[in-house]
């Protein structure tokens, strides 16, 4: 009987509730603070993949106005059709003024028409802004705590081909 009686006592019992409680408190706190460092970290993945994507995107749009230019049946409106149309597919809206094309066997002068362009002149596209002024691009950790990839960081793409 002393055994059982032991074991049933009221006031142990309320011990043991108690020091639950305070456990279920203490778990509530720990998984606030480790979400909140769990959501930066992946924020900042998501930020910083997509920064490499868009990043990628404007090396793959350089190339794509690059060859347009080189062909000898373009027109100057080709090399800004071919960046925008691969921007488009990143979700980045071109800006004609972030591309430059530059013909390097001509004391590199900037080409305002490809058409212009002597066969075998080596022509060097060049596209770049800064991620910030890129209008579509989702910064959720820039957002959140004003820190992140911000108005420092250059997108660019670079090509040179041989006018053909």
């Amino acid at each position: 009987m002393q055994e059982i009686s032991q074991h049933m006592n009221p006031l142990r019992i309320c011990w043991i509730r108690g020091s639950v409680r305070r456990r279920r408190g203490n778990a509530i706190i720990e998984t606030t603070i480790v979400l909140a460092v769990l959501l930066y970290v992946v924020f900042g993945a998501v930020e910083f993949g997509q920064f490499f994507f868009i990043r990628h995107s404007f090396v793959a749009a350089a190339r794509d106005a690059c060859r347009a230019a080189c062909l000898a049946t373009a027109v100057q409106t080709d090399p800004a059709t071919k960046a925008t149309s691969t921007l488009a597919q990143a979700n980045v809206t071109f800006n004609p003024a972030w591309m430059t094309i530059v013909d390097l066997s001509n004391s590199n002068s900037t080409v305002t028409d490809c058409s212009a362009v002597p066969l075998g002149d080596k022509l060097q596209v060049t596209i770049w802004c800064s991620y910030s002024q890129i209008p579509n691009a989702f910064r959720p950790l820039y957002q959140m705590t004003g820190q992140g990839i911000g108005a420092g960081k250059v997108c660019s793409g670079q090509c040179e081909m041989i006018k053909e």
